[in-house]
């Protein structure tokens, strides 16, 4: 059996966003609408989910943000026929609130997150853990790796710091090559495209994000970002 998998985006949710949020110094006023992305992967007898999206759109915090009843995560997984509980692994690339909102879904899922994310929730304050919604995500238990490692053949994760102390990339072998999903280290394809790379707006440390981006450059893999739409033009990533 080979160890590759399909990608599968989906659409679960809409934020409007400054420019400048997700491409450092694309300045403007402008709101401009970005999606909330969940990757599907399936193959080698595993359904596995890569960040599960946004929490509830209700009230006033992570406005302004929408979702409609068929990105509701369910209903999507439903729409390409896959249950939720048939979901053996989730891998959060980090634990901000549209990255890791609806871990609930899944009760019969291993989660996996670095210990680097981790442990900084559970740091005292004052730290400040904006971006986080800490009650909700704290729900869930995790798996902990600590730095680069495979997660089962075919899947491996990327230490990838600079937007969160424990961000990483996942690394997904298909039938054409080495894919990365980049989460909020690369959130858009023109982040990437560029030479050199434009780092995400929202980062601790700018140096570290550079790092991070020069770490996904020697892969020579294809990449997959986190919050755009032109991932869509494709239903499958073979």
């Amino acid at each position: 059996m080979q160890d590759t998998f399909t990608i599968h985006p989906l659409r679960v949710g809409t934020i409007q966003r400054k420019k400048g949020n997700m491409a450092y110094q694309c300045l403007g006023d402008v709101l401009l609408e970005f999606p909330l992305i969940t990757y599907y992967l399936e193959g080698n007898g595993h359904k596995i989910i890569v960040d599960t999206g946004g929490s509830i759109p209700e009230g006033e915090r992570w406005q302004p943000y929408s979702r409609l009843e068929e990105e509701e995560l369910d209903y999507a997984l439903l729409a390409i026929g896959v249950l939720p509980e048939e979901i053996d692994l989730v891998i959060l690339t980090h634990l901000h609130w549209d990255h890791a909102g609806n871990n609930r879904l899944f009760p019969n899922a291993r989660f996996v997150v670095q210990k680097k994310e981790l442990d900084y929730l559970l740091a005292p304050e004052p730290k400040i853990k904006a971006g986080f919604e800490t009650d909700l995500v704290m729900e869930t238990k995790y798996d902990t790796v600590d730095g680069d490692c495979e997660i089962i053949p075919g899947i491996s994760v990327l230490l990838t710091p600079g937007h969160t102390t424990g961000m990483q990339c996942v690394v997904v072998k298909t039938a054409s090559g080495q894919y990365v999903l980049g989460g909020d280290l690369i959130t858009l394809f023109e982040n990437w495209e560029a030479i050199p790379h434009i780092p995400g707006g929202v980062h601790y440390d700018l140096s570290v994000v550079m790092e991070s981006l020069n770490k996904i450059d020697k892969l020579n893999a294809k990449v997959l970002p986190g919050h755009d739409p032109k991932v869509f033009e494709r239903k499958i990533y073979p």
